[in-house]
């Protein structure tokens, strides 16, 4: 029962969670938006009932302004929900709320009334 209980405090290093590991890219990614003070923040777009009708002439300049904050690091990952495409999600990684509200006043979805509400919360990443 001794050698049991040894054993089991000696479990091998290459069992240990990636994010463990001085060299992770989840370590570098969460190190670097602490360093920097960036925080994030939740996005989340409620959709009026046609949005997959009336998006359209709106679609590509809503996803060319998404994708230019993506290169600038400052929106992580977005899209829609599905079945039913009710609502989105955008996870932004920044260190001014402004930039979230400034995308949200000019995203042309929220200008043309494809977006009946929306929220803005801070994310506290745990895991």
């Amino acid at each position: 029962m001794l050698a049991l209980r040894h054993a089991a405090r000696r479990a091998p290093s290459s069992l240990s969670l990636p994010s463990r590991h001085p060299h992770s890219p989840l370590r570098a990614a969460m190190s670097t938006a602490s360093s920097s003070d960036k925080k994030f923040y939740i996005l989340q777009y409620q959709y009026t009932p046609d949005i997959l009708e009336k998006r359209d002439p709106f679609r590509s300049e809503h996803l060319a302004r998404a994708k230019a904050l993506k290169v600038e690091g400052k929106l992580l990952m977005a899209g829609a929900f599905v079945d039913p495409t009710d609502a989105a999600v955008f996870i932004f990684s920044t260190a001014d709320k402004r930039d979230i509200n400034e995308f949200v006043q000019n995203d042309p979805y929220v200008q043309n009334n494809l977006v009946v509400a929306h929220t803005i919360r801070e994310w506290n990443v745990a895991v």
